[in-house]
């Protein structure tokens, strides 16, 4: 089992949320990480603006092609229509109070390491981050 880090603005999370957990969409350039998302993965989601983990989720499918928009673009492409899909179920989802401060994790993460500890937040460029196995069995704890 693999663990992920999804990179996620409030509203998006929201969005994801309204459709019951259910479908998960990824940027273009994320096709060759979606690729290797498979079912029994987790994911965990990172609250961009908040700076917190707020829930966890198992994949339960491969990688599909849709081109219905369905999130928000914050970024500079505002043709991204999120195409590469996969089915998610929900694990568990914090109330917005429970959500979780990612900062003290940091020094006990593996995946962070490649950066100047002062510069943790450059590892939360991008939509994807595949974890390292113990960074996921970690991130687990707290949900």
């Amino acid at each position: 089992m693999t663990s992920w880090l999804i990179i996620s603005s409030r509203q998006n999370f929201e969005i994801t949320a309204s459709f019951g957990w259910t479908v998960q969409g990824f940027k273009r350039r994320h096709r060759k990480k979606v690729v290797e998302m498979m079912p029994g993965d987790r994911m965990f989601y990172y609250i961009t603006g908040e700076q917190k983990l707020a829930a966890e989720v198992k994949i339960t499918s491969g990688i599909r092609e849709e081109r219905q928009p369905l999130w928000v673009n914050l970024g500079k492409d505002p043709d991204e229509v999120y195409p590469w899909r996969i089915s998610i179920e929900a694990g568990r989802i914090l109330p917005t109070v429970e959500w979780i401060p990612l900062e003290p994790l940091i020094p006990d993460l593996r995946y962070f390491r490649k950066w100047p500890e002062k510069h943790w937040r450059l590892g939360l460029q991008g939509q994807l981050h595949r974890l390292f196995d113990q960074d996921g069995d970690y991130l687990q704890q707290f949900f």
